[in-house]
């Protein structure tokens, strides 16, 4: 295996990524595209809460923040929250493909990049559909806010552009700090043979739903560092994988690496920081476990429609 050949393609591809994505966002069409599905988002959810699927799309954390703050001021209920939270999943989707899917998977994967993102917004779009259907009867007299239909200015500079362009290259950048070292890691390890004894652990359960060594080295690695994993994806697809087979193993990758270890690091102390205990655990389990055992249960579903 040429890792020093994957690692190159992996970086330029996901510099090329990171300055489109920058440029969208610079240029604006990011927040018209915000617009347009924050309209959608706001149809079930609490009035007051009615500007957090935008914010979704520019900071989750900003949108968790205010938030707190109408919980806390008991403006809204918990209930509200929730339901808020759920809506704005679609919003957060959209935020993934413009910060992370378009530019990391798309220029390594391309269509299965397009097939993935597709089958994990199915899931979103559903949720969304149970919160306006909740919505609707629950908040049927109140008014929605109309802070967000301010006109959108679509800016094209060589200013702008070039801003984009540099704001692309610093976060592929910060990307390239964070990716090094795991990729020396996971490359060490498989070197060494680490990673042949973490696959012989993971093996009884994954040989069980059709997967052969490359596709658990993949689910091993993505246990570790889902967007290190995204480049043994495109060994897979090089050595002739089926679609189902990748992205089988990419859900099921995802899902595991959520319920091992996101969830506990870095959702959890987050969510404990601004609302209540019990609040804090009811979020992780909208945000972090249901998400999760769907990604899991498709990437199972996936892997036996392959055989």
């Amino acid at each position: 295996m040429d890792f020093l050949n994957l690692y190159l393609v992996s970086i330029a591809s996901i510099t090329f990524g990171y300055v489109l994505a920058e440029i969208l966002n610079q240029t604006n069409l990011i927040k018209l595209i915000g617009k347009k599905t924050s309209k959608i988002a706001k149809i079930g959810i609490h009035p007051s809460l009615s500007t957090v699927p935008a914010l979704y799309l520019v900071s989750p954390r900003l949108a968790h923040t205010t938030a707190s703050s109408l919980l806390k001021k008991g403006e809204i209920d918990e209930f509200d929250l929730y339901i808020a939270i759920l809506a704005s999943n679609f919003s957060l989707r959209i935020m993934y493909i413009y910060r992370y899917y378009l530019p990391v998977l798309l220029p390594l994967l391309g269509i299965v990049a397009l097939y993935f993102i597709g089958l994990r917004i199915i899931f979103d779009i559903f949720l969304l559909f149970v919160v306006m259907l909740i919505g609707k009867r629950r908040y049927k007299h109140a008014n929605q806010n109309n802070d967000l239909n301010n006109e959108l200015n679509i800016k094209f500079s060589k200013e702008v552009l070039k801003g984009g362009f540099i704001n692309g290259l610093k976060l592929s950048l910060k990307f390239i700090k964070v990716f090094t070292p795991i990729f020396l890691v996971v490359v060490f390890m498989m070197k060494f043979g680490i990673m042949d004894k973490i696959t012989k652990v993971l093996s009884p359960i994954l040989k069980f739903i059709g997967l052969d060594s490359l596709g658990i080295t993949y689910v091993s690695t993505a246990v570790l560092s889902p967007r290190v994993a995204y480049g043994i994806a495109k060994i897979m697809l090089d050595y002739h994988y089926s679609i189902n087979i990748v992205l089988g193993c990419m859900f099921i990758g995802n899902g595991l690496f959520v319920l091992t270890y996101e969830w506990w690091v870095r959702i959890l102390p987050y969510y404990a920081g601004l609302y209540p205990k019990d609040v804090a655990l009811k979020l992780v389990g909208i945000q972090a476990f249901l998400p999760s055992m769907y990604s899991i249960f498709l990437g199972i579903l996936l892997l036996k429609l392959s055989f």
